[in-house]
């Protein structure tokens, strides 16, 4: 993925308009759009304000490490599940685990 895909992400999951991101971030609206397109890199100093505007490091605009959760009901639980203490996120980790070990076995079963 690419720093402008990742900018486009960042903000449609913050549900930031172009004009609203532009505005936070004090970057010319043009200039981002053309971030988002790839026709222009942002450089340093309006990559951190984009960052900031959106709540990421600029690590997260520049490294391809990031997670896409499409689904916003299942991207909130994981941001709440986030917040949670070491013992609660054990929990709700060993459920998921179980979860996905039932679905791989239907799913081995069943397409046989």
């Amino acid at each position: 993925m690419t720093i402008a895909e990742r900018i486009r992400l960042y903000r449609q999951q913050k549900n930031l308009s172009q004009a609203e991101l532009a505005e936070k971030s004090q970057v010319n609206n043009k200039s981002l759009s053309r971030y988002e397109l790839g026709s222009s890199i942002p450089p340093a100093d309006a990559l951190k304000n984009i960052a900031d505007a959106l709540g990421v490091s600029t690590d997260a605009l520049l490294n391809d490490d990031i997670v896409s959760i499409k689904d916003k009901e299942l991207l909130h639980k994981f941001e709440v599940i986030q917040e949670m203490n070491d013992e609660d996120k054990e929990i709700v980790n060993r459920f998921l685990d179980l979860t996905i070990r039932d679905f791989k076995t239907i799913q081995t079963y069943t397409n046989k």
